[in-house]
């Protein structure tokens, strides 16, 4: 299988003067936190009703309303007999316990799953929203798309993202998701002894915070690390 450029994308994006030192595939890696809804941006949609898609919407909309018949034909004894159980003490308290129980289910589960995401990724991301890797992991999320490569030049970090998704085969349409300078770089902290994938490295910044990048392979990431030491 033949071995895929990513210096030639990444060229068409240098600024003049700029020299490329090292260019990767972009894995994006597992287990990073979820960006917060309050700060997602906006995804753009196409109008409603138009094209396949808007068709297939509107039809489910009206199925999934009512009729005139089904609601007209609702006896008010049988509204009645619904409010009084709603409204009995003993069931409210059967629901009550009902839930609390589902939700302690649930967050064990939840806290299960982390333990194991933990144990097999480790941790991901040191920072909070407002630090350099949380708005770079804002950035690279609001950026759509697919991220596809990264680079390292002697000035900056960036990242690709190929905003031509979905079914349809189509050419790359390729735009910078987030760049960071180096100046702003502490260290790219190899971490080759995860378990799965061996391609991790941390991309550590001088505020303190870090987050988690990838490569396909450890062979690309260490060749990102050794480009941006021997810089």
């Amino acid at each position: 299988m033949p071995k895929i450029d990513h210096a030639a994308p990444c060229r068409r994006f240098l600024q003049p003067g700029e020299v490329l030192r090292e260019a990767r595939e972009y894995d994006v890696y597992p287990d990073l936190p979820l960006v917060p809804a309050h700060l997602r941006a906006p995804r753009q949609q196409s109008p409603r009703g138009k094209g396949l898609l808007g068709k297939l919407s509107d039809i489910l909309d009206k199925a999934s309303q009512p009729s005139a018949g089904a609601v007209a034909g609702r006896s008010s004894d049988s509204r009645l007999l619904d409010n009084r159980l709603l409204d009995n003490r003993g069931t409210r308290v059967v629901g009550t316990v009902a839930e609390e129980l589902n939700e302690a289910q649930e967050n064990i589960e939840d806290a299960l799953d982390d333990a194991a995401n933990r144990a097999l990724f480790g941790r991901t991301m040191e920072g909070d929203w407002t630090s350099m890797a949380g708005r770079f992991h804002v950035q690279v999320t609001n950026a759509g798309g697919s991220p596809r490569h990264q680079a390292l030049t002697d000035r900056r970090l960036f990242v690709l993202t190929d905003r031509a998704t979905g079914w349809r085969q189509r050419e790359p349409e390729l735009e910078v998701a987030v760049q960071i300078q180096l100046s702003n770089i502490a260290e790219l902290r190899p971490r080759p002894r995860m378990t799965f994938p061996r391609g991790r490295f941390d991309l550590v910044f001088v505020d303190g915070s870090w987050i988690a990048l990838c490569c396909s392979f450890q062979e690309d990431m260490q060749a990102m690390v050794t480009a941006f030491h021997g810089r």
